[in-house]
């Protein structure tokens, strides 16, 4: 690496700006690499880029979970109801701190 440290600061400046235009045109090299490299793996697989990407944005949606069935139901209010996981409803707590057990709740 060549010794910089006897350059004017208007002499750093302008290696700066120079180091930086390498930088980003390095950077496009790579990117314009990395592009034509997908291209080529798409036609091997008998596709266009844009096939390609749609088959992996496809591929990579997530599969909705299959919602729980409740396990507690509100006595009083049956429109209330706990699957068993997460935090406990406030209705169940209530109930619970009166003196009600967990399993008196379930469906």
């Amino acid at each position: 690496m060549p010794d910089i440290s006897n350059l004017s600061v208007e002499e750093l400046k302008k290696l700066t700006a120079q180091a930086e235009a390498l930088i980003e045109s390095k950077k496009d090299e790579a990117v314009e690499e990395a592009y034509n490299q997908i291209i080529k793996i798409a036609e091997s697989a008998g596709m266009t880029l844009e096939q390609f990407i749609e088959y992996g944005s496809h591929k990579r949606k997530k599969t909705t979970r299959k919602a729980v069935e409740p396990r507690y139901r509100n006595k009083s209010n049956s429109a209330e109801t706990w699957t068993g996981r997460g935090k406990q409803p406030r209705w169940l707590v209530a109930q619970l701190d009166k003196g009600a057990k967990l399993e008196d709740f379930l469906i």
